[in-house]
């Protein structure tokens, strides 16, 4: 039987017409597999993306191709032999091949001062920029609010209880009651839809998603996500991953200079800036990681749990 490497040197040559000298993976997440390519031709990224409602890879290419051209750093993608962005794969996923951006990423909570403020300007430009982009996908909008209820999470808590129970995982066990309480808090909490500043996003723009060189941003990169989101969970989002201050605690001064970062090109209503921080925690205390970590394959475990967990201790930081 053909092996993953086989399999795609093959496919890199039969659609893009390169030819790999050595592949490794690189990041095995909960959208899709990454590798990183060295062909005589040069060094690419490919990456092999699921297909799913939050995860949109065959417009990813699409929408760097429209802000590179506007001077916004993101991956330059190639086209394959058809003259298509992307290429369709086994299991419904497709595959496309991006140039290697040199560079590094920062780790969660290490980001440099210099980080933090060019951060949140690109953000407020990428904002600017894809208001004139075709409207994308629904991400935290009105059918999340309907069904993501402080309600319905109660029961999904309870149900991974269970479950953890029932398979053992003991660790996690005090962290799902910890939740089961703290969800409570946000019973009858409603936010005004038509009030929020909603805005094509990245979905996902995070401190590992930015490459960057010594004191400057090279590219953001992996836009399978792209969607329409309240600014405000993206902004504050991307702090909490980003700022040392979040790494065991949170500061609101910090955040403050974040957000006037943001400000600075892009505007935000009152109703906005009264609600940067309850929106996240809302959206953290409803989401439930652990089911998604319990159900998973082994292989995106560990991604799952990690994000439970950060979800948990910014809850407990925060209320």
């Amino acid at each position: 039987m053909q092996n993953i490497w086989e399999k795609i040197s093959n496919q890199l040559y039969k659609s893009y017409g390169l030819h790999a000298d050595e592949i490794i993976r690189m990041t095995t997440g909960v959208g899709g597999d990454t590798f990183l390519v060295q062909a005589s031709e040069g060094k690419y990224i490919y990456k092999i993306a699921d297909v799913n409602t939050m995860n949109h890879p065959e417009t990813e290419p699409e929408i760097c191709d429209f802000l590179r051209k506007q001077d916004v750093p993101v991956s330059i993608f190639i086209k394959n032999k058809e003259d298509k962005w992307v290429t369709d794969c086994e299991d419904n996923r497709v595959s496309h091949v991006q140039e290697f951006v040199e560079g590094k990423t920062f780790a969660m909570n290490m980001a440099p001062e210099w980080f933090m403020k060019e951060a949140p300007v690109l953000l407020g430009k990428v904002h600017n920029k894809l208001q004139e982009y075709k409207e994308l996908p629904a991400g935290i909008g009105e059918g999340f609010f309907m069904y993501m209820t402080p309600e319905n999470a109660k029961v999904s808590y309870q149900r991974s209880y269970e479950n953890a129970k029932q398979v053992g995982e003991e660790d996690i066990l005090s962290e799902l009651e910890y939740r089961l309480k703290v969800v409570s808090k946000f019973a009858g909490k409603k936010f005004d839809l038509d009030k929020l500043t909603f805005r094509n996003t990245h979905g996902d723009y995070t401190v590992n998603q930015i490459i960057c060189g010594e004191d400057k941003i090279h590219a953001v990169i992996d836009w399978t996500c792209a969607c329409k989101h309240p600014v405000i969970w993206e902004i504050t989002r991307s702090f909490f991953l980003a700022s040392p201050a979040c790494a065991n605690g949170f500061s609101e001064e910090k955040f403050r200079d974040y957000v006037e970062g943001y400000l600075s090109v892009a505007p935000l209503t009152r109703y906005d800036k009264d609600n940067l921080l309850q929106l996240y925690l809302y959206q953290l205390a409803v989401c439930d990681y652990y089911a998604q970590y319990l159900e998973a394959e082994e292989y995106k475990k560990e991604e799952y749990l990690s994000q439970a967990r950060f979800a948990t201790n910014v809850l407990r930081t925060m209320l």
